[in-house]
């Protein structure tokens, strides 16, 4: 997919090309603490106590579900959590908390082995900004993230207060959770993409990560705030990741992407 220059002309005519001011850390105060940690896992990896996760709205939804298309049914494989997860708050579906850059709505469907929607699981989501920026964290984008130190040693405790980009949803009737976000920057080594978990009945049973094609990260990054100088290049190397399916609705960015979990 690329984005056309009717849909170029949308975007900027509706200001969605970083207008928004990054959130300063009084207006962060309202999301409340993280999540607490039901059971770690090999490799650290967290299952989240998920109790007070809204369900997704399906009055506000953008998605529909034959967006999703066709499903091989097949499960992926299961991933490490990368150094950046926290069991974050979850405000609901907007998790943007003013960061810029250009909207985009995240939809992902769980289903199960036979492609059947599953409501009522929770799906954690999480990605940088713009700028390649975690939040939570201070490590500079521009350096190689502490993988080696997260894959060792565990989960790598947050040092910053702020909240962005990073949330959890409980799945609809039709097993869909759909964030509100920004399309992610790029970070040291890897290519552009979005973490994801996903819990069922209480459990962590899938954590990994999509991608995006290239044809429309060219497109993005040619926009502000992603324009801006960099000291390193963006990685576009094959990770063997899934890629969402991106379309545009309503003047932004929709991504789609089917998750089989066990059941």
């Amino acid at each position: 997919m690329s984005i056309t220059r009717r849909q170029g002309l949308i975007l900027g005519a509706s200001g969605l090309l970083g207008l928004t001011k990054f959130a300063a850390a009084s207006e962060m105060d309202g999301i409340g603490p993280n999540r607490g940690v039901l059971d770690k896992a090999w490799r650290g990896k967290q299952t989240c106590i998920n109790t007070d996760v809204p369900v997704s709205a399906i009055d506000t939804r953008i998605s529909l579900s034959q967006d999703f298309g066709e499903s091989t049914c097949q499960m992926l494989e299961d991933s490490f959590e990368g150094p950046y997860f926290t069991c974050a708050p979850a405000p609901g579906k907007d998790i943007t908390y003013g960061e810029p850059g250009m909207p985009l709505t995240v939809a992902i469907r769980l289903i199960d082995g036979n492609c059947q929607p599953i409501p009522g699981g929770v799906v954690d989501i999480w990605a940088c900004n713009a700028s390649g920026y975690y939040s939570g964290y201070g490590f500079s984008p521009d350096e190689s993230p502490p993988m080696v130190r997260a894959i060792m040693f565990g989960h790598i405790e947050p040092d910053r207060a702020h909240r962005f980009c990073r949330g959890a949803l409980r799945t609809d009737a039709d097993g869909i959770a759909e964030f509100d976000t920004v399309y992610p920057g790029f970070y040291y080594s890897q290519p552009i993409h979005i973490h994801f978990k996903a819990h069922v009945n209480g459990k962590n049973l899938l954590t990994s990560q999509a991608n995006f094609s290239e044809d429309i990260n060219e497109q993005v990054m040619k926009t502000s705030p992603y324009s801006g100088p960099r000291p390193i290049k963006r990685s576009v190397k094959k990770t063997g990741f899934p890629k969402f399916k991106v379309q545009e609705r309503g003047g932004r960015l929709l991504a789609v992407l089917d998750l089989v979990v066990p059941t």
